[in-house]
């Protein structure tokens, strides 16, 4: 008998255990989120009665807590609702689905009526047993209003609301005082990969990449112990980490409720992916926009400089001098050339280099590049092309893709120095929507691609985000100006095209290039005639604002035989062919010049009075007034600062030669 009576005891203590249980978790789901003012949450009994009632469910709903818990649910129905069956309706999906959302009309305790949206959650104990349900109201009134105002399409209307519901719906976490998670909604498992199942009851820790690790125990260690505010109560951005292992940054906002003496707290959590990768953008085009203000204010007068240095060098090198004296010459000739690829790299990067496209076959160029490729990098270096059959034509710039691809290639040079192999392949690919979502720079549909991988030491992860940076480099100091890859970058994005770098450290580094697709048969590339000095006797007039650079132009042009005169402006320019018993054969002119009148406007002016001139622009910076997103406008010829003496003549002659033949020409 004694035995009994003392197993009934154990039940009747087990029973009595389970009780107490379900009251602490009870009040635990009362106050879990009380901190959280801009969602009425709420905890229901299995039957629908409330049991507690937060601060952001009083104004939201306009009843105090002593005049809300206690009761039925219901009341926060409408008559017609209450009649339909739908509280009932709500509590039953939650059970059935695992949860219950909806939108539509509740009321406040004044009797007016708002647009709710509204998640039933069922929480059950660990066992299994229903413990009752958490519901989370928001008024979304003003932006349903909102929408409205937009359309009166039922159907549309419908539309606009769930689009903004979808932003509603935050991630929720609740943990106790040693971190464990008591609560952790779906929108949660849609962040971290997780079901609920797999987190609940585990620390949250498990949702944080290793680092923040250690910190949240610090913080935790640190308020429990100070009171000192780190995390409770301040909104910040940190890093989750997905069941994969990848992670994400995130908006986290942090509350703090007690519970029978003890806190509990609250995180509310928004994905930033998208964000930063909208605001990262912006930075990247802002940052283009600076560095191509810098670099197209320089140009212009920085090329001036080179191009007298360039004009008379190549001058005085073609005198008798001794070889010391030519030596020299030799360097700065040089270094003046070094210097102009230094700007024209920048502005390629920030997409300000004037580009002259044609139909290009990748597969022609790749064969022509890599004989030149072979002599310059050496025995050490095997180089193997990959190419594909029936390759997309696209339209490229030519000279600028084959200066791209062997900038490329000196790069894999450099990351081999003991030798290795150099792959250049092409193919053609589509990139879908899955890629452009990934990837929001680049348009979806088809791209010939043209890839350059070695076998050399690779790039470090932590470098790889900013090797399209100007001025950055993986390289020594003094064996690279951080210019390079920027170059490649912004011709590519200036081409419309895509540029992807992939990297392993010690297994090498393939970088990819996507150009559009297009239409048409590339044409056949004429061979490179020697540099050669036309003559000509017609009459030019040269407009030059740097009296320096234009006294010296005209002087080669009067030395090839031309008859020359110049200008110092646009004006002066125009009162010249206005003056003059007949017009000139050719208008030479620079493009960005000071006063009322500058190079384009002055070229217009000749080309609608005197239409059979042609007309040759100079300049350094080309800016937008005679091209067209980055492209050279149809029918322009522009000689880019600092050019050679062989460059003008064969310019002039062409221009001159390819007039038209007209009836009443003197």
């Amino acid at each position: 008998m004694p035995r009994a009576q003392t197993v009934r005891e154990r039940r009747l203590t087990t029973v009595r255990q389970a009780s107490s249980a379900l009251h602490d978790i009870g009040q635990h789901l009362r106050l879990f989120v009380e901190g959280v003012r801009d969602y009425a949450i709420i905890t229901l009994s299995p039957d629908g009665i409330v049991k507690s009632w937060n601060a952001g469910a009083q104004a939201i709903k306009g009843y105090e807590a002593d005049e809300i818990v206690g009761r039925h649910f219901s009341i926060f129905f409408t008559p017609a609702d209450i009649a339909a069956g739908k509280p009932a309706h709500v509590l039953q999906e939650a059970m059935a689905q695992g949860r219950f959302e909806d939108t539509g009309s509740r009321v406040r305790k004044d009797g007016s009526s708002f647009w709710a949206n509204v998640v039933v959650t069922p929480i059950h104990a660990e066992d299994g047993t229903l413990l009752g349900f958490g519901k989370i109201t928001r008024d979304i009134s003003d932006r349903v209003a909102a929408a409205d105002r937009l359309t009166s399409s039922e159907a549309r209307l419908r539309t606009l609301v769930d689009t903004v519901l979808d932003t509603l719906v935050d991630g929720l976490i609740v943990i106790d005082r040693m971190g464990r998670v008591q609560v952790y909604n779906r929108a949660c498992e849609k962040l971290f990969g997780y079901g609920s199942s797999e987190v609940v009851g585990h620390n949250v820790k498990m949702l944080m990449p290793p680092d923040t690790m250690r910190e949240h125990d610090q913080y935790l260690r640190n308020y429990q112990t100070t009171g000192i505010r780190k995390i409770i109560g301040i909104s910040r951005e940190v890093v989750g980490q997905r069941k994969d292992g990848t992670t994400f940054p995130m908006h986290l906002a942090v509350g703090e409720a007690m519970h029978l003496g003890e806190p509990i707290y609250v995180g509310i959590i928004r994905d930033l992916t998208e964000r930063n990768q909208v605001e990262a953008q912006l930075r990247q085009s802002q940052k283009m926009e600076a560095v191509g203000q810098l670099t197209g204010g320089l140009a212009h007068d920085f090329n001036n400089i080179l191009m007298l240095i360039s004009i008379n060098v190549e001058a005085l090198l073609e005198q008798d001098v001794s070889v010391r004296t030519r030596d020299r010459l030799e360097q700065i000739e040089k270094s003046a050339a070094r210097a102009a690829e230094l700007t024209q790299q920048l502005l390629a990067y920030s997409r300000r280099q004037p580009l002259r496209p044609n139909l290009t076959n990748l597969n022609e160029l790749v064969l022509a590049t890599s004989k030149l490729l072979r002599r310059t990098l050496g025995e050490d270096i095997e180089i193997e092309p990959i190419l594909a059959e029936d390759l997309w034509i696209t339209n490229v710039d030519r000279t600028q893709l084959e200066t791209t691809l062997v900038n490329l290639s000196l790069n894999a040079r450099d990351a081999m120095p003991g030798g290795g192999k150099l792959v250049i392949e092409t193919r053609n690919i589509v990139l879908d929507q899955d890629y452009v979502a990934q990837n929001p720079d680049v348009a979806a549909g088809p791209y010939a691609m043209l890839a350059v991988t070695d076998t050399g030491t690779g790039i470090p992860q932590d470098a790889l985000e900013k090797v399209f940076e100007p001025f950055f480099t993986t390289k020594e100091v003094g064996r690279g100006t951080g210019l390079g890859l920027s170059m490649v970058y912004g011709f590519i994005k200036q081409s419309n095209g895509h540029i992807k770098i992939y990297s392993e450290l010690d297994r090498g580094t393939s970088i990819k290039m996507y150009l559009p697709r297009a239409d048409g048969t590339a044409a056949q590339e004429a061979p490179a005639d020697a540099p050669s000095l036309p003559l000509g006797s017609e009459s030019l007039l040269v407009v030059e604002d740097n009296a320096d650079v234009r006294a010296r132009i005209c002087e080669i042009l009067r030395g090839l035989g031309y008859a020359v005169d110049e200008a110092a402006d646009g004006t002066v320019g125009l009162a010249k062919f206005e003056a003059a018993r007949r017009p000139y054969d050719l208008l030479l002119t620079d493009v960005v010049m000071p006063g009322a009148i500058g190079g384009k406007a002055l070229a217009d002016a000749v080309a609608s009075r005197w239409p059979e001139t042609p007309v040759v622009f100079m300049s350094g910076y080309a800016q937008d007034a005679i091209t067209h997103q980055g492209r050279l406008d149809a029918g322009v010829r522009l000689l880019a600062k600092p050019f050679r003496r062989h460059e003008l003549a064969q310019m002039i002659r062409q221009a001159l030669d390819d007039r038209p033949i007209a009836s009443d020409r003197p």
